[in-house]
């Protein structure tokens, strides 16, 4: 099973933006209720997209610079990279059909 590692801003260069191929940032706090709702949708992501897709979480609670960092206006956000760059964005909370078409039309 493809496991999504918590990323802290100090390893966000290394784990995302230094990173090659495609990378799936969840920006996300414990006390969001749509965040913890997505959480299972992305495991099971992590599992379909793995090999493909690198998936892992920031939690912006404990990582409050990196709302300002990568200009977060609410959680959940769904951030791509692709070699580093930020190619996308999601906002708000999505169903597994609808992330499964988005990063499809990534790939």
């Amino acid at each position: 099973m493809a496991k999504i590692e918590s990323v802290t801003a100090a390893e966000f260069e290394t784990a995302v933006t230094g990173a090659r191929g495609i990378v799936l940032v969840d920006l996300w706090g414990p006390n969001c209720g749509p965040c913890r709702t997505l959480a299972p949708i992305l495991d099971d992501l992590a599992e379909d997209f793995a090999g493909d897709v690198t998936v892992c979480k920031v939690d912006v609670e404990a990582e409050p610079d990196m709302c300002t960092r990568l200009n977060v206006r609410g959680v959940p956000t769904l951030a791509l990279f692709h070699d580093g760059t930020e190619i996308d964005r999601i906002v708000g909370l999505r169903t597994r059909a609808q992330l499964t078409r988005w990063l499809e039309g990534h790939l």
